[in-house]
């Protein structure tokens, strides 16, 4: 909040950063400040931004609906080499990330909360 959407919104000073962490090594980062124009529009994109404590921050959001098989299978196509395989890949979800967005989905329900539901299991 403190490194971006608070210096985006409406009290900001307009200067950001737009990391904090590296997911890859899971460890922070440090990163120079920039300046950003005070008509420039913040479009934000991740995971769990749908949670309670987040949701007030938004103008407008669109939440991506997508089944776990397929999000598990264009995962393990992404990321196999940043993760060294595809099984370790596969392995890291189901045990880490698929487990946080169940629960992610139960407490913050994303679907309910979104402006804008796209399905996105069908890329075409």
């Amino acid at each position: 909040m403190t490194a971006l959407l608070d210096p985006l919104g409406p009290a900001g000073n307009c200067r950001y950063r737009t990391a904090v962490f590296d997911y890859r090594d899971d460890k922070p980062i440090r990163q120079d400040v920039r300046t950003a124009d005070r008509r420039a529009v913040l479009i934000f994109d991740g995971v769990f931004l749908l949670r309670p404590e987040l949701v007030r921050s938004w103008d407008f959001t669109v939440f991506l609906k997508t089944s776990f098989a397929t999000a598990l299978e264009r995962t393990v196509s992404r990321d196999a080499s940043l993760f060294s395989s595809r099984s370790a890949t596969r392995r890291r979800y189901e045990i880490r990330y698929q487990p946080g967005q169940r629960l992610y989905f139960a407490e913050a329900t994303p679907e309910q909360s979104a402006d804008l539901v796209i399905v996105n299991d069908d890329l075409s």
